[in-house]
């Protein structure tokens, strides 16, 4: 005879909540043995192994697209396919980790300067500070709807709480002293007055109109104070903008990437960014614990396509978290 389990006992033996088990269900991961009478789902524990599995992958951080594809890999003992997962998944984590260390080893010097008091901050410093807070400035640059990918940005901030301005680059702009703000800097204007006293947290690229050593020279100027608290977020659909991330200087940052183009989904697993296929996005890296999948329930035209996941690029990078972004 079995022993049957209600799914308030079962979701208390394998540690996960019935919710997630409602869920499971309907993904086709865990389906309940029978339904009584009064609808409720009964479980039997030889399940229990199944459920545990399932469980190890989420807590490795694997997306339920990703366990799926796992439990049949394990199940017909597909040990290449199974490998191959594994590696990519270990790839993924020693990327983090990197920058995790790379962050440790910064507030650990931060900390350190705090503790003895023996001198000032240096801006840098001060800089990684504020990003921990969200006290950005974020420039939008290139030559498309850059106005539209600022628009978004607010949008994702206010969600979160928080109303940031934005302004238009000029000659005479006095920068706010105060952060987080927007700047838009068309590229047209990246040679009006000193550009390079913007000193960006956050670089947001559009696009560039051509790829020459002189254009390059002048977008080099928003990054006059580069560090590893630096992010650049790119379009990775521009040949151009691409050519210039090749740039050593821009690399001392960190880079992430956005696309329309789902062929460069490995790619940009790897390193981090926003990919969108029109009615799906995938967000993948930004110290998120997994890939987050979106489905769009509506319509856009490309521009406001392309505002919306450089924007998502652009918050991503200082610390919001899926459920303050405004994706619909």
């Amino acid at each position: 005879m079995k022993n049957w389990l209600t799914i308030g006992q079962f979701s208390k033996a394998v540690g996960v909540s019935a919710k997630a088990l409602r869920l499971y269900e309907k993904m086709g991961l865990l389906k309940s043995r029978t339904r009584g009478e009064n609808g409720y789902r009964y479980y039997d524990d030889t399940q229990l192994v199944l459920a545990k599995r399932l469980k190890e992958f989420k807590d490795l951080g694997f997306s339920l697209a990703e366990i799926k594809s796992l439990l049949q890999s394990d199940h017909a003992l597909d040990s290449e396919k199974l490998k191959i997962t594994m590696r990519t998944r270990l790839d993924l984590i020693n990327q983090e980790a990197e920058l995790l260390k790379e962050q440790k080893k910064q507030i650990e010097t931060i900390l350190s300067s705090i503790e003895k008091k023996s001198e000032p901050l240096k801006a840098d410093e001060r800089r990684v500070i504020m990003s921990l807070y969200g006290k950005v400035s974020i420039v939008v640059t290139g030559v498309n709807g850059l106005e539209k990918t600022a628009e978004y940005i607010q949008k994702h901030f206010k969600n979160a709480g928080q109303s940031v301005p934005t302004f238009k680059w000029h000659a005479e702009l006095v920068l706010p002293e105060e952060k987080p703000y927007i700047l838009v800097v068309p590229e047209k204007d990246l040679l009006l007055g000193d550009i390079s006293r913007i000193q960006a947290d956050v670089v947001v690229i559009k696009n560039l109109s051509e790829h020459s050593a002189e254009l390059e020279k002048n977008y080099l100027k928003l990054f006059s104070a580069i560090g590893p608290h630096v992010n650049t977020v790119v379009n990775a659909d521009d040949r151009a903008s691409v050519s210039l991330m090749a740039n050593p200087h821009i690399q001392k940052g960190r880079i992430f990437y956005f696309s329309k183009n789902r062929a460069l989904e490995k790619q940009i697993k790897f390193i981090g960014g926003v990919l969108s296929s029109g009615d799906e996005l995938d967000i993948y890296g930004f110290n998120l614990k997994s890939q987050v999948h979106v489905k769009i329930d509506r319509i856009m035209a490309l521009e406001e396509e392309m505002a919306l996941i450089s924007s998502l690029g652009a918050v991503l990078t200082v610390g919001l978290d899926q459920e303050q972004l405004q994706i619909r």
